[in-house]
C-alpha cells in the first residue's frame, strides 16, 4: 500500500482510505473508509527508537502522525529503513564499539593475544594502511593495533578475556553478537535497496536494540568498577 488518504466531511475527518479499499459497488467514498482509532495514532515528536518499539508491539502496517491537532502524514515500518534510523543505529553501534575497545585496552597485550592468526593478520594490514608507527623492533603497538580490529574482533576479545563471561552475560548471545557486525557493515556500506534489508526486520530490530543497550550498560559498569579499583 503506497498511499492512503484521509476522508473529510465539512472539515471533519471521518476516517481513512487506501486505494485497495475502493469498492465500485458502493455509492460513495464514505462507505469504504475505516475509522481512525487511538491506537493507530503516533505523535510527531515520537523518537525513532520509540517508533521501533511501537511497531514491535503491533502488526498494523502504519501509524497516522499527529502534530498538534492535525494529521501531517503517516509512518509505515518500511519508512524506518531510511537514512534517519540507519544513522541512529550507526551512532549506537559506533559508541558500543568504542566501549568494547576501552575494555580491550584494559589489557592490550592479552587482548591482542586472543585474536586468531587470521584476524591478527587483518588488523596488521589495517595498521599498515593507516600508517601507524612501529616500535624499535618493528612491531606494531598493541593499543593502536586494537584500534584496527573490527567490532566482531572486539566482541570476540571481550568474550575471551578473563572473567568476562560471568560479569557481562549479554556477550553469551552468539546470534546477536554475529548480527551486530552484519548490521554495522550494511549501514556503513549500504548496497541493498532500503526496503529489501533483512537486517532491519520488524520482529528482530527492537530485541537487538535492547540487547545492544544492555551490553553497553554492562560494559560501562565493568569499566567503571575496574577504574575505581
Amino acid at each position: 500500500m503506497d498511499q492512503i488518504g484521509l476522508v473529510e466531511t465539512d472539515g471533519k475527518i471521518e476516517g481513512w482510505l487506501g486505494h485497495d479499499m475502493l469498492d465500485g459497488d458502493r455509492g460513495a467514498v464514505s462507505e469504504c473508509l475505516e475509522q481512525i482509532t487511538p491506537d493507530a495514532i503516533m505523535t510527531g515528536d515520537t523518537s525513532l527508537v520509540d517508533a521501533v518499539v511501537a511497531f514491535s508491539k503491533t502488526s498494523r502496517p502504519f501509524f497516522f502522525i499527529l502534530k498538534g491537532n492535525q494529521f501531517v502524514g503517516w509512518l509505515s515500518y518500511e519508512h524506518l529503513h531510511k537514512p534517519p534510523l540507519r544513522l541512529c543505529l550507526f551512532a549506537m553501534l559506533i559508541n558500543l564499539e568504542r566501549v568494547l575497545l576501552d575494555l580491550a585496552l584494559l589489557s592490550p597485550s592479552e587482548s591482542v593475544s586472543l585474536l586468531s592468526p587470521g584476524r591478527l593478520g587483518k588488523a596488521k594490514e589495517t595498521y599498515s594502511i593507516r600508517h601507524y608507527s612501529y616500535s624499535e623492533h618493528g612491531e606494531p603497538y598493541h593499543s593502536k593495533l586494537l584500534e584496527c580490529t573490527t567490532i566482531a574482533d572486539k566482541i570476540a576479545i571481550a568474550k575471551k578475556l578473563t572473567k568476562r563471561r560471568q560479569v557481562i552475560p549479554t556477550l553469551n548471545d552468539n546470534k546477536l553478537c554475529k548480527y551486530i557486525e552484519r548490521l554495522r557493515n550494511e549501514i556503513a556500506h549500504p548496497g541493498l535497496q532500503e526496503r529489501s534489508s533483512e537486517l532491519l526486520a520488524r520482529e528482530d530490530l527492537w530485541p537487538f536494540i535492547e540487547w545492544a543497550e544492555t551490553l553497553e550498560s554492562e560494559l560501562q559498569e565493568f569499566l567503571k568498577e575496574n577504574h575505581e579499583g
